[in-house]
């Protein structure tokens, strides 16, 4: 992880003679989320469909500010809530950290992958299309929780600071405030694989505070390898709707 945290100064540092200011401005938006759950989670690889997951809600926002200083990132702080209950009847045997849920039994299965992101990024472009790169610092601060009626309770903290590469692209519709693009953030590290990627389109009206809506599409992947003892390899994933400000 320090590796690739070198890598991506480095790669930033390159980029520095083609960097583009902005005015000073604040973004911000929130918005919600439906997503799906589909792979396998534990060490056993059971299918998290089989304790119960399907879509659930969840919140997210985020506020950044941009500024006329080219040397220095600009800063986007986002915030995800992604706490989930369920319960259900195991139909094969579950292992989960140092436990094994039996067959049969009845289990209450906590997943709380909320997370913070810090993301330090600069304009490549600035124009009717624009692009950002840098660098997403993503906290996780919460926990992986099966309580089984016969077996006992494990529970597994998810408390890890994750570097990821960052990228966004947009495409401005001129004179009308229509966009469409992508936000990519990515890492891949002693085994383990984390991806995040969204597609969007919105509108903006200007006006002294622009006010603006946007819907799209996102990905989240975690193939996690013994991440602070936790295994897993799904996919979260769906439609979000967000309210969008400009000051």
């Amino acid at each position: 992880m320090k590796k690739q945290l070198l890598i991506s100064a480095l790669g930033l540092a390159a980029l520095s003679p083609v960097l583009h200011a902005d005015t000073l401005g604040i973004y911000a938006g929130v918005g919600s989320w439906n997503p799906e759950y589909s792979g396998d989670i534990g060490r056993s690889g059971l299918d998290i469909e089989d304790l119960g997951f399907d879509d659930d809600d969840y919140s997210f926002a985020y506020i950044a500010l941009e500024h006329p200083i080219p040397i220095l990132p600009n800063i986007k702080l986002q915030r995800t809530e992604m706490d989930t209950d369920e319960v259900a009847t195991l139909t094969e045997t579950f292992e989960f950290d140092d436990i094994t849920f039996d067959v049969n039994e009845t289990v209450a299965t906590e997943l709380d992958l909320t997370h913070t992101d810090a993301i330090f990024y600069y304009e490549v472009l600035d124009n009717v299309v624009s692009l950002d790169l840098g660098l997403n610092i993503r906290t996780f601060d919460g926990e992986a929780t099966v309580a089984g009626e016969t077996t006992g309770v494990e529970s597994i903290d998810i408390d890890a600071s994750v570097p990821m590469g960052y990228a966004k692209i947009q495409f401005d519709l001129p004179f009308t405030g229509f966009y469409v693009g992508a936000d990519a953030n990515y890492v891949t590290f002693e085994g383990s694989t984390l991806s995040d990627f969204t597609v969007k389109g919105g509108y903006a009206y200007e006006s002294v505070i622009d006010l603006g809506v946007e819907v799209g599409y996102r990905s989240i992947n975690l193939e996690l390898d013994d991440l602070d003892d936790f295994d897993t390899d799904i996919t979260i994933d769906g439609i979000y709707a967000a309210l969008t400000f400009h000051f």
